[in-house]
């Protein structure tokens, strides 16, 4: 199971308990994630036997190749350093992180407006348009991914060159995750982080 932590966390206890009950006894099981929490060390109990560890390491963290860095920005602001970014990083792939679906429309239909090929992510659409707007960025027709935390773990996307934070995640672990999507299998990557007041 990859992201067993976010399984947990987002109380499908009782599928996991479902499916657990109808697999055979005598099987191999795997854990998977990037931040391993303590609701993990219960699906352990629950589900494995003689269990064995395998860590990284013991704390979360990003990896050296990864470039971090944060503005400081007013909140009327936000928009137009969003959009000075994209044009001074032009022929990157890019992938934006929002906080709600709300905001990721808007901010989708922002860029599209001025002529960006962005495309939007989020947990309301159909599956069907998620898969489409998976595509289309892995086929790199969208250049820039307008997401929320919905991708910033799980899902299968190619190399990122630049991940932003237009809203800083509530998560210390969300933050791995979404900078987690660019600096891959021994590549260089940026994230930046958009800091400002709160609304």
């Amino acid at each position: 199971m990859d992201e067993a932590d976010r399984i947990l966390n987002m109380d499908f206890e009782v599928e996991v308990d479902k499916i657990l009950k109808v697999i055979p006894r005598e099987r191999r099981t795997f854990l998977f994630s990037a931040t391993m929490t303590k609701k993990v060390q219960k699906l352990q109990r629950a589900s494995l036997r003689d269990p064995v560890k395998v860590e990284v390491s013991t704390k979360y963290q990003t990896v050296d190749k990864l470039q971090q860095s944060y503005l400081f920005i007013p909140v009327k602001f936000k928009d137009v350093y969003l959009v000075h970014i994209l044009n001074e990083m032009a022929g990157n792939t890019f992938m934006v992180f929002c906080a709600t679906c709300s905001n990721t429309m808007r901010t989708a239909l922002l860029l599209r407006n001025l002529g960006f090929n962005a495309v939007p992510l989020h947990g309301q659409m159909s599956q069907n348009k998620r898969l489409g707007a998976l595509t289309k960025f892995r086929a790199k027709s969208r250049s820039i991914l307008i997401s929320t935390d919905v991708a910033s773990r799980g899902l299968d996307i190619p190399h990122v060159d630049v991940v932003i934070n237009f809203d800083i995640p509530t998560h210390s672990k969300d933050y791995i995750h979404r900078v987690g999507r660019t600096a891959r299998a021994g590549r260089a990557g940026k994230s930046i982080t958009f800091v400002s007041q709160v609304p």
